[in-house]
């Protein structure tokens, strides 16, 4: 197992253990930045995102953004993922056109929490990979430019490269990546509602991306965290943004033309009647949140203690973070352990389930399921968090079908972490999660989260 690092000194997620949420369900993409939702920056900033899923057509030279195709195979009602991905299978991805002149194209990049800087893979770039759309080519872009050494962007993480370079590196969930760092245009919108470019963003031209786990569609990876260098606080700089985002996750069906938002600033949807808990370490480019105990079907662990999940910031050790990059939940081994003994006693003895003997590929936990009915009766998790705030997953959000060996499975979707905890993007569905940076707060409640939708 490669434990999860980070690209620019964050933490993401690369395993074998790792199962993923499926390429037709979860996999959605932010796309299509509709400028009449954008307001200047002397006015209400606010602007929205939608999301859209991997599956629907992109037309890499307009960005617009088609219907829905999946196959047959893929409609299982009960997964999350029908189809089990490679591990690193990055989440949620945003559709930006990138560059100008005839270098510019729509690209779809994965969304990310965690690492500091938005990066794609640029011409030349090895290991050859399959992706959507042609590899940016920054010798067709006439307002590409390198980021000098001398630029204030240029700190670490990031190390001047002779005397006219600045490079990154490192490894996410996604790739090892190496790079520099440069600026170019981001177009938002289609054809249909009009282009809004926006020049000077800083992103990273990678020319190697090796264990690329892109699954055939994606390029790179877009940063939403606290660095400067993040895509959302460029966009703040630029005053297209404030420190708050939304989001809200929902499963999307076969043939379905239904997105949701990524919502910023004014967009943002009240959240008075929503729970909260504070972000925590400050200090830190990651959102760390309080979590305190667990609850199976309603019922504390009270083996589960606080302390199992504090963080030693010296170490970088320990803690538990939010991340729509990551998609399934990790927890603390400590803790998990319990877990896992507490869900496996649960399902033996209220509904006669016995965990597998052996190992289901993609997943750390199954159980052998014989009774059509039995998916209903399977147990939800509490999550109880700083200040009070419990957010409960329900049992569909926590276990996904398999077959394997002539046999139905029921796997579980929480997974053991030898470092830190991480609230993954499959038990985020169907709760609407509000970021405000500057309050260092985090709201969450659950929604039908197809109710905002187009």
């Amino acid at each position: 197992m490669i434990h999860p690092c980070s690209l620019y000194s964050a933490y993401s997620h690369k395993s074998s253990t790792m199962s993923c949420l499926s390429a037709s369900m979860l996999c959605f993409l932010l796309a299509l930045l509709t400028p009449a939702n954008l307001t200047s920056a002397t006015g209400n900033i606010g602007f929205s995102l939608p999301l859209v899923s991997s599956h629907h057509k992109l037309n890499h030279t307009t960005g617009e953004i088609g219907e829905l195709l999946l196959p047959e195979a893929d409609v299982n009602p009960m997964n999350i993922r029908p189809k089990v991905a490679p591990a690193g299978w990055p989440m949620f991805s945003v559709v930006v056109g990138v560059g100008s002149g005839r270098g510019q194209h729509f690209y779809k990049l994965a969304l990310d929490f965690v690492g500091n800087l938005t990066w794609i893979r640029c011409k030349p770039c090895t290991p050859e990979e399959q992706q959507e759309g042609p590899i940016f080519d920054a010798a067709l872009s006439p307002k590409y430019a390198l980021v000098k050494p001398t630029s204030i962007h240029c700190k670490p993480p990031f190390v001047g490269h002779g005397h006219d370079k600045c490079s990154f590196s490192g490894t996410t969930s996604l790739a090892a990546v190496h790079g520099y760092l440069a600026s170019d245009v981001f177009t938002f919108g289609d054809t249909g509602t009009g282009h809004r470019s926006l020049g000077g963003l800083i992103f990273g031209c990678a020319h190697r991306a090796t264990e690329f786990w892109n699954h055939g569609i994606v390029v790179g990876a877009m940063s939403l965290n606290k660095r400067s260098t993040s895509f959302k606080y460029q966009l703040a700089a630029h005053g297209f943004a404030t420190s708050k985002f939304s989001y809200c996750l929902f499963y999307h069906g076969q043939h379905s033309a239904k997105h949701g938002f990524l919502r910023f600033g004014s967009d943002v949807p009240n959240h008075d009647h929503a729970h909260s808990t504070a972000l925590m370490y400050h200090d830190t480019m990651l959102y760390f949140i309080g979590l305190e105990g667990v609850s199976l079907n309603g019922q504390r662990l009270t083996r589960i203690n606080r302390g199992m999940f504090s963080r030693d910031q010296a170490r970088k050790h320990g803690g538990t973070i939010i991340d729509v990059g990551t998609p399934e939940t990790r927890m603390i081994r400590a803790a998990y352990d319990i877990l896992e003994a507490a869900v496996v006693s649960d399902l033996q003895h209220r509904l006669g389930v016995r965990r597998a003997g052996y190992r289901v590929p993609g997943s750390h936990l199954c159980f052998i399921v014989s009774i059509h009915g039995i998916y209903q009766k399977l147990p939800s998790i509490t999550l109880h968090l700083a200040g009070g705030a419990q957010l409960t997953i329900r049992w569909d959000l926590l276990f996904v079908t398999k077959m394997h060996q002539g046999a139905q499975h029921a796997c579980f979707l929480i997974f053991p972490d030898e470092k830190m905890t991480v609230l993954g993007a499959a038990q985020q569905v169907d709760t609407r999660f509000t970021i405000d940076a500057d309050q260092r707060l985090l709201y969450f409640a659950p929604e039908n989260c197809e109710n905002d939708s187009s």
